[in-house]
């Protein structure tokens, strides 16, 4: 039994087998589950199957957890961090028995998990959902700090959609430098470090960016005034460099230094950005709606690369 998160008065744990029963009767009740788009469980054997099968945790590093009070271990409900595969989020969530509703539980943990999520796993935002006339829902997203998005359907039900961003990750200006020693362990480990100046790198129209969580810069990318003969336009960067720390990747980090990045140069009036995307980056700038031109090409040492490109104007 691995417990996870501690609050004040509560500590959030890994489900057991040993939990089948708290699930059989609180999804029993159907004031809890009303508003849920969830089922009763047929009897507590399934509800062990349930349990038994539930892989969230070695998956994807994080799951909905026991809520349990600290004072004498009473199984409380649950909450906790999902991910959405499909759409490529985390929804922080929350379930308790109807006895102990109205005691702040549900804020206390479902702060403390969205705090684990930022701190520990350093994802880049959270969501959470709720039936539309679910208010007391509402209201526990509302004080953990989610701001409200649209309303839409989740679980074939109406539902209002939240979200809130890591308040640890900022995007700002940097030195050439900076970008260097960055550069090197992700673009060009086990290589000199002079292999991570890129000419251009301290003329005045290039722009450096880099990403912070808290203190360190674990993310960065280079913006150089450059044309490439496959497009027309006349206001042309190109994006170089993009690197981001191995312990913070595959977390959706990088769409916040790209974002910066076309903020950046649609203040200057730049009509397109475009960029040498090595092989296993292709779909990551697809998904920030950039388009490969041309066919694939190679680049000495590092490997198969396509020129993708975005038009702002």
């Amino acid at each position: 039994m691995t417990t996870i998160i501690e609050t004040n008065r509560l500590y959030l744990r890994e489900f057991t087998v040993e939990d089948a029963e708290h699930f059989f009767y609180m999804n029993n009740d159907f004031d809890v589950i009303k508003h849920t788009g969830d089922t009763p469980f047929d009897s507590i054997n399934d509800a062990k199957m349930f349990l038994k099968d539930y892989n969230q945790y070695k998956l994807h590093g994080m799951g909905r957890w026991a809520v349990c009070l600290k004072e004498d271990n009473t199984f409380l409900g649950w909450c906790g961090l999902k991910y959405h595969p499909k759409e490529k989020l985390v929804e922080v969530g929350y379930r308790f028995y109807k006895k102990f509703w109205n005691n702040g539980y549900a804020t206390e943990s479902a702060k403390a998990s969205i705090k684990y999520g930022f701190e520990n796993l350093k994802l880049k935002d959270i969501y959470a959902h709720c039936h539309i006339d679910n208010l007391a829902s509402q209201k526990v997203i509302e004080k953990c700090g989610l701001s409200f998005l649209n309303n839409g359907i989740y679980d074939n039900m109406p539902a209002k959609l939240y979200k809130t961003k890591n308040p640890y990750l900022n995007v700002k200006k940097i030195s050439a430098n900076e970008t260097h020693i960055l550069r090197h362990p992700v673009l060009r480990a086990g290589r000199p470090i002079e292999d991570c100046i890129f000419d251009g790198d301290t003329l005045k129209t290039t722009y450096h960016l880099g990403l912070y969580f808290k203190k360190e810069l674990i993310g960065v990318v280079t913006l150089m005034k450059n044309k490439h003969d496959f497009y027309s336009e006349k206001s042309q960067y190109q994006l170089r460099g993009m690197a981001i720390l191995h312990a913070y990747q595959k977390k959706g980090l990088g769409e916040l230094l790209i974002l910066e990045a076309e903020k950046l140069l649609k203040d200057l009036q730049t009509e397109r950005l475009w960029l040498n995307a090595r092989e296993i980056a292709v779909s990551f700038y697809k998904n920030q709606g950039y388009n490969i031109n041309g066919d694939a090409f190679q680049i000495p040492k590092i490997g198969l690369h396509y020129t993708m490109s975005k038009k702002f104007i």
